[in-house]
């Protein structure tokens, strides 16, 4: 059964525009993984500062591979001190 994350990442106002290139960045290299299922980047319409990543996965460990690449270890590094919150939900889908 695949696994669905809901990633939700809130920029700091003065760094909407960088993280959102380093956010968009990482989307290609995300999508062409093995194990990578759905990888898309969205937009809150009401809070421009936080922007929602909904992705899926083959399983916990396709995803804890992808949490392991460069490019995503290079995102981290690029949204650091940026941002005021990442919240990453997993979930399991029931029907």
């Amino acid at each position: 059964m695949s696994l669905s994350v809901v990633a939700t990442i809130t920029a700091k106002p003065e760094f909407r525009t960088e993280v959102r290139q380093a956010l968009d960045l990482i989307v290609p290299p995300s999508r062409a993984e093995a194990g990578c299922l759905q990888y898309d980047l969205h937009i809150t319409r009401d809070k421009p500062d936080s922007f929602v990543m909904i992705e899926r996965w083959e399983d916990d460990a396709t995803l804890d591979r992808h949490m392991a690449t460069a490019h995503f270890a290079a995102l981290v590094a690029a949204i650091d001190g940026k941002v005021t919150g990442v919240d990453i939900i997993r979930l399991d889908l029931v029907s």
